[in-house]
């Protein structure tokens, strides 16, 4: 660049006096949340040396309410102050990363639009001084090189000419350099960026967003926006950026983070994406692991598997015959099918499965079963089963109540009459009146009170009931050793999980009366990642859960696990959330993995799978043999102990399983220091650690090892993906480590 020096001053010299615009803005808001503070202890000290405290004073409340409005009002300057303070503290650190000279066709002059994590007002210059990110004149940084240009407005479309694009690298508060970014420059720029050791809390990308990337975070056209890209092409940090846009965008159109819902492929996951949003100056987002949803929807206390432990029963599943019958029965409880089938059995409830008995009191039918049945069918169609249930138990107590003026007296003559109570008959009349109430209470709720979980297993259990409901269903050809099998697991106290979704469905059906379907109502915006791991039944339970929600759901079909996928899951899940509009975006591009990496990775993909790695070199990807466990162990040490005098921060070794993870944990432990990652644990990835692949998703490590890739341990089709997984999770460095045979995949 011609006269660098030059231009360098130039910036300085704006560049500070941005700062002494933010050092006074602090210094004010400082002032003014002082003041609020201030105010507030006044308030709160003048309510209560001045106003009654009595709860029966009624001139003492009307007193007390004068005294609510400057509350509400200074507790409110005071959470805005605190806001403003913590994004120009920010802004200190790094007031801005880009520029853009922008001349719109409407003016003569180029606009410096400078562009930052947060937006600033100059009050002096009555002008913005820093851009947000998101701000729509921002796009043009991230969509366009120098030349003709637009972005999209909230008055519509702007067109111009950019005439300069600029990207400084500002670091604690101080301006280390600037470049102007053509293609290659700012391709440079992300590959220093890159080329970093990872850390143990995803890091925001402002700075690097990628035009496809942009436009997906952008996108508020469509309803269920779904994004399938390869590994390390963005997906998640795309969601995350996309939830802080769609919170920053428009007034009306803005969610709050009450809003919003993460849904996270485990709690490892969810914090490790747990500081991108508080980075760019938003409220941290409800994140939940599915688990979360289902113990939610189920009756209280019901114990069932965690989606971890049934993905890491199938990968270490002894007998082969044994797994592909457990795989074959959840595939068809969670398909779409299976909905099909519950959800006729939740049609047929009322008419062939609840049983509506004779309702007799003080000697006489009071409801018959008949009436009660029809009674329920005649019900508002829109009212859930157990809201109707809920009407007609109220329905049959409310006749009750009025027959109890009657009931009493007789109650007492045969407390009179009774010889063991000559004294406390009025006493005994009462506990007679109460056991009578307690019996038929107990009675009309054992059919008005229903069990997603009994209902299930009776679905599950009784001869003939399930085919009843599949007419018109194609059913697995196995269905009878399928059902068989089920009856066995649903014999243990703890559901298999795949049948503790299944009654969890079955209750959405039906109702619930706690309310927990409703708590949902509120939520606008669900985020899902790693989509591909979910089956059809996870989005039946989605569409009901969050039914006024849009959607923004990212996969890779090539990293399932224990399941195969294609592009049809994405139609799949249109169909069922059945929006209004959607949207699918393809992304090959990766930028996490060194070219040579990738390249190995893409060993374990069926050939077609198109893919393109962001031109960053390194170490070619090493495969070594051991002659014995013991020398494995020995040369996992080395290598875990070189990779660690190279400067790599996070060293990990990837097991296929928990258990194997375990097990060479114990071995190594005492020879050199490293961390056994468990499920639910907090993250910290800085140093070595062993980690099972099923943990590993959607991390990323500077170094990995990963460990026995031998014939034994990988070789079956769903094996390949697990290898492909664990290959994309390194940064810079991947090396592969067997004893015995080596898996002919490799």
């Amino acid at each position: 660049m011609e006269n660098y020096e030059q231009e360098l001053n130039i910036e300085l010299a704006h560049y500070n006096e941005i700062l002494r615009v933010i050092h006074q803005q602090l210094e004010d808001t400082e002032k003014d949340n002082s003041q609020s503070r201030e105010a507030l202890r006044e308030t709160n000290r003048d309510m209560w040396e001045n106003a009654s405290h009595s709860a029966d004073d009624f001139d003492g409340a009307v007193q007390l309410s004068q005294f609510y409005q400057p509350l509400a009002n200074n507790t409110l300057a005071i959470e805005s102050s605190a806001k403003k303070i913590q994004l120009l503290e920010r802004l200190l650190r790094s007031a801005y990363f880009a520029r853009i000279d922008f001349c719109s066709e409407a003016k003569e002059q180029y606009e410096k639009v400078y562009i930052g994590r947060g937006t600033l007002f100059n009050d002096q210059e009555k002008k913005i001084a820093i851009y947000d990110w998101r701000s729509p004149i921002a796009s043009l940084f991230y969509r366009f090189e120098t030349g003709n240009a637009y972005y999209d407005a909230p008055s519509g479309r702007i067109a111009g000419d950019i005439g300069l694009k600029r990207q400084y690298e500002i670091k604690k508060g101080v301006l280390e350099y600037f470049f102007d970014a053509d293609v290659q420059i700012a391709d440079e720029f992300l590959r220093k960026m890159l080329s970093g050791n990872t850390s143990s809390k995803m890091k925001t990308i402002v700075e690097t967003i990628q035009k496809d990337q942009d436009i997906a975070i952008r996108d508020v056209t469509h309803d269920l926006l779904m994004v399938q890209g390869i590994a390390g092409s963005g997906k998640t940090s795309i969601a995350l950026h996309r939830v802080a846009y769609l919170k920053y965008q428009g007034l009306s159109s803005r969610l709050k983070s009450s809003d919003i819902i993460i849904l996270s492929p485990n709690t490892l996951f969810e914090q490790y994406i747990s500081d991108v949003l508080p980075e760019l100056g938003e409220d941290e987002v409800r994140s939940v692991v599915f688990d979360d949803l289902v113990t939610g929807s189920l009756p209280d206390k019901i114990a069932f598997q965690s989606r971890y432990s049934q993905t890491e029963m199938l990968i270490s599943y002894a007998s082969p015959a044994g797994k592909a019958l457990q795989k074959q029965s959840m595939a068809f409880k969670m398909s779409r099918a299976f909905g099909r089938i519950l959800n006729r059995y939740a049609d047929s409830l009322p008419t062939s499965h609840i049983v509506f008995p004779d309702i007799e009191y003080d000697g006489k039918t009071v409801f018959t079963g008949q009436y009660l049945k029809d009674r329920l069918l005649k019900m508002n169609g829109n009212m859930s089963l157990t809201v109707k249930l809920s009407h007609l138990r109220k329905h049959i107590f409310d006749e009750i109540h009025e027959m109890r003026k009657d009931r009493m007296p007789k109650l007492l003559r045969q407390a009179r009459e009774d010889p063991e109570h000559p004294f406390d008959w009025e006493e005994y009349a009462r506990e007679l009146s109460i056991e009578e109430s307690t019996l038929l209470a107990q009675k009309v709720d054992a059919f008005i009170k229903l069990d997603s979980v009994s209902l299930y297993k009776k679905l599950i259990n009784t001869a003939g009931l399930l085919r009843s409901l599949s007419a018109e269903i194609e059913l697995p050809d196995n269905i009878e050793e399928i059902l068989s099998y089920s009856q066995k697991q649903l014999a243990d106290s703890t559901l298999q999980n795949e049948d503790a979704l299944a009654a969890a469905y079955l209750q959405l059906l039906i109702g619930t009366n706690d309310g927990a379907k409703d708590s949902y109502r509120q939520i606008k915006q669900v985020v899902i990642d790693e989509a591909q791991d979910y089956y059809s039944l996870h989005f039946e339970i989605l569409k009901r859960l969050f039914p006024n929600a849009r959607y923004t759901i990212l996969g890779d079909i090539n990293q399932t696990i224990e399941k195969q996928e294609t592009m049809s899951l994405y139609e799949g899940i249109t169909e069922i959330i059945q929006p209004n509009s959607s949207c699918l975006m393809v992304m090959n591009k990766s930028f996490r993995c060194t070219k040579e990496i990738l390249s190995f990775s893409m060993q374990f993909l069926d050939n077609g799978t198109l893919f393109e790695s962001f031109n960053r070199n390194g170490d070619i990807p090493q495969v070594i043999e051991a002659g014995s466990l013991d020398l494995l162990d020995e040369k996992i040490i080395a290598e875990a102990v070189y990779s660690k005098s190279q400067g790599y921060g996070s060293i990990g070794i990837i097991c296929k399983d928990a258990q194997e993870a375990e097990s060479l944990y114990s071995r190594l432990k005492a020879k050199i220091p490293l961390h056994l990652v468990h499920s639910g644990e907090n993250l910290n990835t800085v140093g070595v650690f062993i980690i099972p692949i099923t943990m590993s998703k959607g991390l990323e490590f500077d170094s990995v090892l990963i460990y026995g890739v031998d014939k034994r341990h990988y070789n079956s089709v769903d094996d390949k993906k697990l290898l492909y997984i664990a290959s994309t999770r390194a940064l810079h460095r991947l090396n592969l480590f067997y004893a015995g045979e080596k898996s002919s995949f490799i």
